[in-house]
């Protein structure tokens, strides 16, 4: 079976911060998964980037208001000749587990993890090239001294309080992307252009190509249309260069 790879653009900042956010959730968890103590600077590295992402006081609500759009969007549909009843309600039922662990959440636990000194000293160095050093930050060398299950226990428990926003962030973006059925598409001499309908609530553009092809999509968005580009590069040591292949591959433009 041919392997596809999607690249993915969203259109709002919304989306853009979740997408972010689930990158570094699982940055985190593919680093826990190994044992070195270099897997573990790589987890506490997305630990700081969830923590200054996250860090903004309305972040909370946000998805909580992303979260009840959603159900009342997909409430809507109920009435919908051809609907699925059971399964719409199962996603309702998600949906609303999902909230209810966000409104459950402690904020106070977040803050607290924020507010640990160990982190703290040990973040305000991995700004400084080479600054998280064994004679920069002793603390977080004696720290990966530990052994793999002292280090990811501990990893562990900062990562806790943050586990429904991650449980949000999944749901949303499975939401969104699961709004819309990729579509074949041809992008002529490696171009591909196309108009957004501006009243629609359109989230985010997904373009799936075959695994091992030398090019790749540069997607440029705005509010009435979007724009594909796809690049040449089969070599990194050299510069990308417009395809001027017609490129098959798939479309897939998510609005919920």
């Amino acid at each position: 079976m041919l392997q596809t790879v999607y690249y993915e653009q969203p259109l709002n900042e919304r989306v853009r911060a979740l997408l972010r956010l689930e990158f570094l959730f699982q940055q985190v968890n593919h680093a826990m998964r190994g044992n070195s103590a270099w897997d573990s600077r790589m987890a506490l590295q997305g630990l700081f980037d969830i923590l200054a992402l996250t860090g903004r006081n309305e972040f909370k609500g946000d998805l909580l208001k992303e979260l009840d759009r959603h159900a009342s969007t997909l409430s809507r549909l109920r009435q919908t000749p051809g609907v699925d009843g059971p399964t719409l309600d199962g996603v309702l039922g998600k949906i609303e587990e999902v909230v209810n662990r966000i409104h459950g959440s402690d904020n106070q636990l977040q803050e607290a993890v924020r507010q640990t000194d160990f982190l703290s000293a040990a973040h305000k160095r991995s700004h400084v090239p080479g600054g998280s050093c064994q004679f920069d930050v002793p603390a977080l060398y004696h720290w990966l001294q530990s052994s793999h299950c002292v280090r990811a226990e501990h990893l562990r428990g900062w990562l806790t309080p943050f586990g429904p926003m991650q449980d949000a962030v999944t749901l949303i973006l499975q939401l969104i992307r699961e709004s819309a059925e990729p579509r074949p598409e041809i992008a002529i001499h490696g171009f591909f252009q196309r108009g957004l309908d501006s009243g629609a609530p359109h989230q985010l553009i997904r373009v799936s190509v075959l695994v091992g092809r030398s090019c790749f999509p540069e997607i440029s968005a705005g509010r009435h249309r979007f724009t594909i580009h796809f690049l040449d590069q089969p070599d990194p040591n050299s510069r990308a260069v417009r395809s001027v292949a017609d490129i098959p591959f798939e479309l897939a433009c998510c609005a919920i």
